[in-house]
């Protein structure tokens, strides 16, 4: 039975191998011809922490354990990190050791009881600095707002992308925005709307976030406040043309129905004794001469 090595000389065959392909930066050209691993990769979160996956693939050997180790470039430490898994691992840095434009070295060692066949890249962990998502998205009136990603970051700057997705169609759209905040331009539809970020390094590209949380814009209620005001002119001046038309109406009205004179209060005598019959009327009443007392002869001449 062969023996295992000790952990410190599978370190130093470890950085024996990824020293002479420093220059390199595919996991390929970094790992082992006999190893099983494949397509390792690590992203950075919030200054202090790097993430990394690997595959592996049918050969490897039924008792490999693996270890996961960095190196940053002119350093001599080389500590090793958490596994969370057959696959992946998590390393924690102190805030002052973490420098996102300094190159990383990062290999993992496939140890059995027969060999030991590392696998390495070598980053900037600028370039695979992730974000955490933008926090706080909210829609007002005319805009939808955000806040950047939450923590401590490489850079206070970020880029940001807008997924808008049509909801009556389900039809997306990418809009890339600087500010943090993106305009609506049609509040006559229903939208929803995500938010991610990058950092802007000023380097070189990094990885975007997660898309945050999506939102919903709904069409604006349309405002029927002109009708209702033209709509209550409209009324009250009909209003007015029927009051005057029906007041000269009744005007006209009381002028062509004037009531018919009543003779029984000039005349009581014909109503109350005779019935309102004028000829029996007159016929009753004598007629009264009056005789002058004196003549007096008057003579007319030619």
């Amino acid at each position: 039975m062969m023996l295992r090595a000790p952990s410190f000389l599978i370190m130093a065959i470890l950085w024996t191998v990824a020293m002479n392909g420093a220059s390199l930066t595919s996991s390929e050209d970094l790992c082992s011809p006999m190893s099983s691993i494949t397509n390792l990769s690590c992203l950075f979160y919030n200054y202090s922490q790097m993430n990394c996956t690997w595959d592996i693939n049918e050969q490897a050997p039924a008792d490999a354990q693996y270890t996961l180790s960095y190196q940053f470039t002119g350093k001599t430490e080389v500590p090793t990190c958490h596994l969370t898994g057959c696959c992946n691992a998590t390393c924690h840095f102190r805030k002052d050791k973490l420098i996102h434009f300094d190159i990383i070295q990062i290999c993992v060692a496939e140890s059995s009881q027969h060999l030991t066949k590392p696998c390495c890249i070598s980053i900037s962990p600028a370039t695979y600095y992730k974000a955490s998502a933008p926090i706080k998205v909210e829609v007002n009136e005319t805009e939808v707002k955000w806040k950047p990603p939450r923590g401590v970051h490489p850079s206070d700057d970020f880029f940001y992308q807008v997924e808008i997705t049509d909801n009556s169609n389900n039809v997306k759209k990418i809009e890339d925005v600087k500010l943090t905040k993106w305009i609506i331009e049609n509040r006559k539809k229903s939208y929803s709307v995500k938010v991610r970020a990058r950092i802007d390094n000023h380097f070189s590209d990094s990885l975007w976030s997660d898309w945050s949380q999506a939102v919903n814009i709904e069409p604006k209620p349309k405002d029927y406040t002109l009708l209702i005001e033209i709509t209550l002119v409209i009324t009250f001046v009909a209003l007015v043309v029927l009051l005057m038309f029906t007041c000269r109406r009744y005007k006209l009205l009381e002028n062509l129905c004037q009531p018919i004179p009543d003779p029984e209060r000039m005349f009581k005598d014909l109503y109350d004794h005779h019935n309102g019959d004028f000829q029996e009327w007159i016929n009753a009443k004598p007629l009264v001469t009056k005789v002058p007392d004196e003549c007096i002869a008057v003579t007319l001449e030619d």
